[in-house]
């Protein structure tokens, strides 16, 4: 059961979220339409700059014993890595502004880079999960976007809400976080992509 917990955990790991929804948003909206050239150029300039770079800082800092383990189990150590993951998220939505990416799409990095902010603030006092924030984020941001888009896509919401489901209870059983923290998690992240989304589709009438 553990090692099941284990890969869970490691397929969802916090890092990879940004690249899984911007797979999605190529997948199942109008974004469908860009030429697969260009498809690969955003996609993997995001899992570079939000998921190998910062990666590879944090596996440094695992190597020269800063942090205990990949996954920041010990909060006082979040600090500078969570600063390392937001100054990441930031660059990559520069560089979507940059490749003229639609604004509801930079909207939800944005709402991403304040789930985190809130989240460091947050793990000076308690340990709160990030790798709830990240899937709780990944699933605001799917709601949101579906809602603005007037778009029903009711399998991809049972898919998530079953694969958060196994994620939180893949933290709670590898004991890294107690309920309450796995729950504040997914609200915290999904809260701040979902709002994100709408406010994005406010600012077009603005």
């Amino acid at each position: 059961m553990k090692l099941l917990a284990n890969i869970i955990s490691g397929m969802f790991h916090p890092l990879l979220m940004v690249t899984y929804g911007l797979i999605l948003a190529f997948s199942f909206t109008y974004l469908v339409i860009y030429p697969p050239a260009m498809k690969f150029l955003l996609v993997g300039g995001t899992f570079l700059s939000t998921a190998l770079i910062p990666g590879a800082f944090l596996f440094f800092m695992v190597k020269t014993g800063h942090v205990v383990d990949m996954e920041l189990s010990n909060r006082r150590e979040r600090t500078l890595p969570y600063l390392i993951i937001i100054s990441s998220v930031m660059v990559c939505a520069f560089y979507m502004i940059k490749m003229m990416m639609p604004f509801w799409f930079v909207s939800l990095l944005l709402g991403v880079c304040v789930a985190l902010i809130i989240a460091l603030v947050i793990n000076f006092f308690w340990k709160i999960s990030a790798h709830m924030i990240g899937i709780g984020g990944l699933l605001g941001g799917i709601m949101g976007v579906a809602h603005t888009h007037v778009m029903n896509p009711y399998w991809c919401f049972i898919c998530m809400i079953l694969i958060s489901g196994f994620v939180g209870t893949s933290r709670v059983l590898l004991k890294k976080h107690t309920p309450m923290q796995v729950y504040a998690g997914f609200i915290l992240g999904f809260g701040c992509t979902f709002i994100a989304s709408i406010l994005s589709f406010i600012y077009l009438f603005i």
